[in-house]
């Protein structure tokens, strides 16, 4: 089951640019990709969350995916599916936590300051032998937006330099990289008010197996209500369905009221 949620809205930011601001600064920033993959020899996601579309840089480390490295590519989504594919399902659930840890780490530091944290993990993926093998996985944000908002993110995978040791999971951490401060990511400190009660409640009883119906009359309230906080549910943790959003919220332990 894939637990990344095509719900793109949730990343969206409180003003955007006008389409010539960010056409520029996005065409700055494709060039800065190419060139980049060049040194770190890496396949990087530049994903716009403004317009919806990702642009797939190809470094050498493509022929891992057996990619094509003569260019780049732009897909309409700002989830790199054909990649996600091949991340083993835990794996790439738990990098789904990890970014949204991210995410709500990065709502409590000054939007100048956000530009210099990352995400660092190790997952497990098919090569092209169709094995598992670890690989890097990094993630930080290129550009705010001229207020603030976080716009233009990026995915980085390449070889995973180092012995595997005897880590289990991902061995996810956020890095500060202008300091060198770093901390892995166990627990979810950043998510715990990401649901509000009334939400938590209803999450609740959908994990019991509760309908629409029954919540309602159980809480009192309409079946609207019950259906306008399911959706807010599934934005929030970036979920496709109601059985994603269970699995999610209890490894982030939001369902103990």
């Amino acid at each position: 089951m894939n637990p990344i949620s095509k719900l793109e809205d949730n990343f969206s930011f409180e003003f955007i640019d006008s389409p010539d601001t960010r056409r520029e600064a996005l065409e700055e920033a494709i060039n800065t990709m190419k060139e980049y993959v060049k040194i770190d020899h890496s396949v990087a996601v530049l994903s716009d969350l403004a317009d919806n579309k990702s642009y797939i840089f190809t470094g050498d480390f493509g022929s891992f995916f057996e990619m094509d490295t003569s260019g780049f590519l732009t897909i309409d989504s700002i989830w790199e599916e054909d990649i996600y594919q091949r991340i083993h399902p835990e794996d790439l659930f738990e990098r789904h936590l990890l970014e949204l840890e991210f995410f709500n780490f990065l709502k409590t530091v000054a939007p100048e300051e956000r530009l210099a944290y990352a995400t660092k993990c190790k997952i497990r993926t098919l090569n092209a032998k169709k094995e598992y093998q670890r690989i890097l996985h990094r993630s930080f944000y290129l550009k705010n937006s001229s207020e603030g908002g976080l716009w233009l993110a990026v995915c980085l995978y390449n070889y995973l330099f180092e012995k595997n040791g005897s880590a289990t999971g991902i061995d996810g951490k956020i890095v500060n990289t202008k300091t060198g401060e770093s901390f892995h990511v166990d627990t979810y400190i950043n998510c715990i008010n990401l649901l509000t009660l009334r939400e938590k409640e209803i999450l609740s009883l959908i994990s019991k197996g509760e309908i629409s119906k029954e919540i309602a009359a159980q809480l009192n309230i309409s079946i609207n209500t019950v259906n306008r906080h399911r959706q807010n549910i599934l934005e929030k943790l970036q979920v496709n369905n109601s059985i994603e959003a269970v699995r999610t919220a209890d490894a982030l332990n939001l369902l103990q009221i």
